[in-house]
């Protein structure tokens, strides 16, 4: 990135592109930010290049992306910008101990405001960003709030969560909210191709992207990837074809995946699985724009045949049921039974 790069080099998003450039411009930016979108929409890198714009050698509302102070920031390695997240904080932890943590807790909380009130020590502005703010446990949350009321006037506070809503009403209204959406599939498209991938390549994994440019990205950077997504998907359309006793067995099998700290990776499959049947819905209703799987219309016609636009919805709000239990603790195991059994089209 090079001194007046558009939109901050982010896909999409120049809304608020825009709105932070302002503010910084008037001298008026918030003491505290809470972005939400998505996972692979970009909050992430949202608020680094926010923390780069105000903290820049140039001193202007465009991180230049070439001074030391923004490589520095760009390597997370600025004594100026802290970083947190679930991530960071189990990489302090233990292996076992670290594949059962699903929640931020204080101690992670404090560590990363516990110089807060220190001037910064070489840049413009203190820029602390908190990832997964909605897993905030109740303790860590309160222990923000105290900061959030009376802010050191150097420091900008940036938090990500996936949902506003998930997060503490009171941490919410403290902050000034943006929301990102996903991008256009067309941006994204472009986007890719500009980074020299062919087309077909590029509009697959706009398609399969959903609207999230690292998403979009990562299946294009890694084909090993993309077949494996083809693979899991191949497998998911092919229960409605196994016994009873083979879909138990295949449960138990995620059952175990679950337990063994393998969680997300059983959300992804979900999701997967929600995205393949928004697809068959929207295909048997007749009104099949903006599939996900546009390399498997053949497939999404035999299934949409076999099964309706009433079937589909009904399975679709069966994943997302199953979804929410898992993260409320539900047994795994009876989750994932019911929602085999609730397959439709089965033959």
């Amino acid at each position: 990135m090079s001194a007046g790069v558009h939109n901050w080099g982010l896909v999409g998003h120049g809304w608020a592109v825009d709105f932070l450039q302002r503010a910084i411009l008037s001298n008026h930016q918030s003491h505290a930010y809470l972005v939400s979108g998505p996972r692979h929409v970009g909050k992430a890198l949202l608020a680094l290049r926010l923390a780069q714009a105000l903290n820049c050698e140039s001193q202007a509302a465009d991180p230049c992306g070439i001074c030391r102070t923004c490589k520095r920031i760009a390597k997370n390695n600025y004594p100026d910008v802290r970083i947190a997240s679930l991530v960071t904080q189990a990489a302090a932890a233990k292996a076992d101990e670290a594949a059962r943590q699903r929640d931020l807790r204080i101690d992670t909380v404090r560590t990363w405001l516990a110089d807060i009130n220190l001037r910064p020590y070489e840049g413009q502005r203190r820029v602390f960003i908190l990832d997964d703010v909605e897993r905030l446990t109740d303790g860590a949350a309160n222990a923000m709030l105290k900061v959030l009321e009376e802010p050191p006037p150097y420091a900008t506070i940036i938090l990500l969560a996936h949902t506003a809503g998930d997060v503490m009403a009171t941490i919410v209204s403290r902050c000034q909210r943006i929301k990102l959406r996903p991008v256009e599939r067309t941006d994204i498209r472009d986007w890719l191709t500009g980074q020299s991938y062919a087309l077909a390549d590029a509009e697959r994994c706009a398609a399969w992207s959903d609207g999230l440019p690292g998403l979009a990205l990562a299946y294009a950077a890694n084909p090993a990837d993309t077949e494996a997504i083809r693979q899991q998907l191949d497998e998911l359309i092919g229960l409605s074809q196994l016994s009873f006793t083979e879909c138990v067995k295949w449960v138990e099998e995620r059952n175990k995946a679950f337990r063994a700290g393998e969680q997300n990776d059983i959300y992804a499959m979900l999701t997967l699985w929600q995205r393949w049947w928004r697809d068959v819905l929207v295909t048997a209703a007749g009104t099949p724009s903006q599939l996900t799987w546009i390399d498997r219309q053949t497939d999404l016609v035999r299934v949409a045949r076999g099964t309706g636009v009433e079937a589909a919805a009904q399975f679709l709000q069966v994943l997302a049921l199953a979804i929410k239990q898992l993260r409320e603790n539900a047994n795994p195991q009876l989750v994932l039974e019911h929602v085999v059994l609730q397959i439709p089209d089965r033959r």
